[in-house]
């Protein structure tokens, strides 16, 4: 254990003496539109400019291209508490089951110095005139705070862009391709399904042993088959729990709003790395992702754990002996997921593996629960629909001329026809019933993903330790490149 340490503080200290270029930010951000361009969007970039310039690296070269870039137009989406929808309106909505945005209001960004819309010809621009500036030992940080989607293949998931359609990551590696393969590009991207974008690190973002001759590596909200936490309407930054806000607090030592955060120097070296705050919100995040880094995505690939062969290390073995075979980061998360969970075995995936069934069990009761109360639910909602419209039938479509009239003539004999309808009370305690569901189905799915996130630190770990058994000389040198460039700081 004591060699391999030594190993990877050596590694560690001959990557932090090597000359450094230049560093360089991009950052891409927002949704297709104003209605899926949510205030936190716009926010993250603010936070991640402000942790820019309070740790001395405001003079960096930093492009931002945001939703709809400089033209004049209302492109963010937020809620305004003081002004909540008139109570009609709020009912309707209710009974006529067409709640979203019902509550937003919409304005133009304001993030300075963007220099334009976040779609394929301004990246591109951005690409083709900087490939040919940026060279050998210089570093590229990519930010994407956006939206995501599923893919065809399923890995080939995509980001958003303002105004058309998706980006795969298949297409985005050709813009990656433009650049020298001896530029650092690090990825830092909190959309849905991010995990995607792991796969630039293989030749055509093709998962297997062929990698791409580039030095890539990156942090990924959560892996490519789950949505991830995080985009609201909402203004108060207090609430925000995406991958981002626990990220760049880690290097900055301050929240969002301002609180002190202790930093996990988790190697005890004095300083910050990348994944060590990649640690950080594995442990300190409360919400519905797994996240991933790119070593992790190498390792399932190229690496092997089998079961019962004795000189195989498996995720199942005695927790002591992969601690032994961690690094320091994932050391931190194994023990302090472990603490949260309260797990306590030595066949430490063993005992996660039956609690996040435990766990996944409780939700498929509550899921039939839920589908039970829906049912009933949208009963009572036909018979007050039919009352409502009996009375007004220009409500059966809210576009109707009159409805905004009505609304304003007769708000008041609306709200007092639906309240006092036979089947409202009980109406109302459904929904509410729902809603009760709902928060203990998420509380249970925040459980059952650290589950998954210490699972995917041991077999992680246990991947790692076979790598020089089953991988080439070749692949095991990317690997160790790869924790190198993710080992690297952000500071001046």
């Amino acid at each position: 254990m004591r060699v391999r340490y030594l190993l990877a503080l050596l590694l560690s200290l001959h990557s932090c003496s090597v000359i450094r270029g230049e560093d360089h930010f991009l950052t891409i951000g927002g949704g297709e539109s104003p209605t899926n361009n949510q205030v936190s969007l716009e926010k993250n970039i603010l936070y991640l400019q402000r942790f820019l310039s309070d740790s001395g690296l405001g003079s960096m070269g930093h492009d931002i291209y945001f939703a709809n870039g400089k033209d004049v137009g209302r492109d963010i989406q937020f809620v305004d508490p003081t002004t909540p929808p008139p109570r009609a309106n709020a009912l309707l909505a209710q009974v006529f089951n067409n709640e979203d945005n019902l509550d937003a209001s919409y304005r133009a960004h304001s993030i300075p110095g963007v220099r334009g819309a976040a779609n394929r010809a301004a990246i591109g621009k951005w690409f083709e005139t900087m490939a040919p500036k940026l060279k050998e030992s210089d570093r590229l940080f990519i930010y994407f705070s956006g939206h995501g989607g599923t893919g065809k293949p399923a890995r080939n998931t995509t980001l958003a862009l303002w105004g058309e359609g998706s980006m795969p990551v298949k297409e985005f590696i050709g813009l990656l391709d433009k650049l020298d393969p001896k530029v650092q590009v690090v990825l830092i991207m909190v959309q849905c399904h991010a995990g995607g974008f792991a796969d630039v690190i293989f030749k055509d973002a093709q998962a297997g042993t062929t990698l791409s001759s580039a030095s890539r590596c990156g942090f990924f909200s959560t892996s490519a088959e789950r949505m991830a936490a995080g985009c609201t309407s909402d203004i108060d930054e207090d609430n925000y729990r995406e991958y981002s806000t626990y990220f760049w607090a880690a290097l900055y030592g301050r929240t969002r709003t301002g609180q002190a955060v202790r930093r996990p120097d988790y190697d005890g070296d004095g300083h910050v790395s990348l994944n060590e705050a990649h640690a950080y919100v594995q442990i300190t995040s409360d919400t519905i992702d797994i996240p991933v880094a790119t070593s992790d995505i190498f390792l399932r690939s190229c690496s092997k754990a089998e079961k019962g062969k004795a000189e195989m290390v498996n995720s199942e073995d005695d927790v002591d002996a992969l601690l032994g075979l961690a690094r320091p980061e994932q050391r931190a998360v194994i023990e302090e997921l472990s603490k949260q969970l309260e797990l306590k075995a030595e066949g430490r995936t063993v005992e996660t593996k039956t609690l996040a069934d435990k766990y996944d069990k409780e939700r498929k009761g509550l899921d039939s629960q839920k589908r039970k109360l829906q049912r009933d639910l949208g009963g009572l909602r036909g018979q007050i629909q039919s009352a409502v419209k009996q009375k007004w039938p220009e409500f059966a479509n809210p576009w109707n001329a009159k409805v905004g009239e009505i609304l304003k003539k007769e708000g008041d004999d609306v709200v007092k026809a639906i309240e006092s309808h036979p089947k409202f009370k009980r109406f109302d305690e459904l929904s509410h019933e729902i809603e009760g569901v709902d928060a203990r189905n998420r509380d249970l799915e925040r459980k059952w993903v650290k589950c998954q996130r210490l699972m995917q630190t041991l077999q992680s770990v246990a991947l790692a330790g076979n790598l020089e058994k089953v991988a080439t000389p070749e692949l095991q040198e990317k690997y160790r490149e790869i924790v190198r460039e993710e080992g690297m700081r952000l500071e001046k």
